[in-house]
């Protein structure tokens, strides 16, 4: 079987070759970037963003670097997502290879987006600009342990601000592990965002996460929690793969930090070689923002 394949205002738009494919935008009162928060693919926005234990390809870039090595693979993947808030775009292209070693795993990756966020207090429209490269590490110390970690540098800018422009360059850290229990369980817990500067209103943020694979690996369930600062952010998804290639997909969560409840869904089509996935997230409160991904992956080996 083929590897299984979430806000303050920061929505992406790809601009670069091999198309540039990631972000998860928040549609709330514009500020600093928070680098932790920009997106899995198409698989983690389908399944709520919950896969912390299971991630793979750029959910585990983004997830949980740990994550890379629970599937030997060589993925290429290009993603796109277009968020109807903001008129934001965003893109990201990965590279993903857990398959030339059995005990290392490496990830690199490069993002692009712009947004147009309104300022709430004035109704302003602003503009935002966020590019990140990153590479991740993921190391298996025994068949059911891996850690890893994520290092990634940024350069995001908001621009028409009344009180004065943000503009934020940074090198930053997230650090995860990944358990298993048997063929069935996996557990995965992560730290993001380790060595910027925090705030109450860019709190530390923690994850933890517990995925189940039922009927012989065709079925797929995880619920994931995180902590921001105190207040708790809940996501829970669910993956069904058919016979013929097609995989569903369905979720939803609720970020108590920003007030917001979701749900999502997604399906796609999958091959020995290429994968094609589309989801969808809708917010279920505030600007009721709906957000559309498409990713495309190539599976080398």
């Amino acid at each position: 079987m083929r590897p299984d394949k979430s806000v303050q205002p920061l929505t992406i738009r790809a601009i670069t070759m091999s198309a540039v494919l990631a972000a998860f935008l928040l549609p709330a009162t514009a500020t600093a970037y928070e680098p932790w928060l920009e997106p899995m693919g198409a698989r983690g926005l389908g399944l709520g963003g919950a896969v912390i234990a299971s991630a793979t390809g750029s959910d585990a870039l983004i997830a949980n670097p740990a994550a890379m090595s629970l599937v030997r693979s060589y993925i290429w993947e290009n993603y796109y997502r277009y968020d109807n808030s903001t008129m934001g775009s965003a893109g990201l292209t990965a590279l993903v290879d857990s398959f030339k070693n059995e005990r290392l795993a490496a990830g690199l990756f490069t993002s692009m987006a712009t947004a147009e966020p309104s300022h709430e207090a004035s109704g302003t429209v602003l503009d935002e600009k966020f590019w990140r490269l990153g590479l991740a590490l993921s190391l298996t110390f025994t068949d059911w342990l891996a850690i890893g970690v994520n290092g990634h540098y940024f350069n995001y800018k908001l621009e028409g601000l009344p009180d004065g422009d943000v503009k934020q360059k940074a090198f930053t850290l997230d650090v995860g592990a990944i358990g298993r229990i048997g063929d069935m369980f996996s557990v995965g817990v992560v730290a993001y965002d380790l060595l910027t500067d925090h705030s109450d209103e860019r709190p530390y943020v923690f994850g933890a996460g517990v995925a189940a694979r039922l009927l012989k690996n065709q079925l797929l369930l995880e619920v994931d929690g995180l902590l921001e600062g105190g207040k708790p952010w809940i996501r829970g998804g669910a993956e069904f793969f058919f016979a013929q290639g097609i995989v569903v997909r369905g979720g939803g969560g609720r970020r108590q930090f920003v007030e917001q409840t979701f749900v999502t869904g997604g399906m796609g089509y999958i091959t020995k070689t290429t994968s094609v996935e589309l989801s969808v997230q809708h917010q279920l409160d505030g600007e009721r923002a709906t957000i559309v991904g498409l990713d495309l992956r190539f599976f080398i080996r």
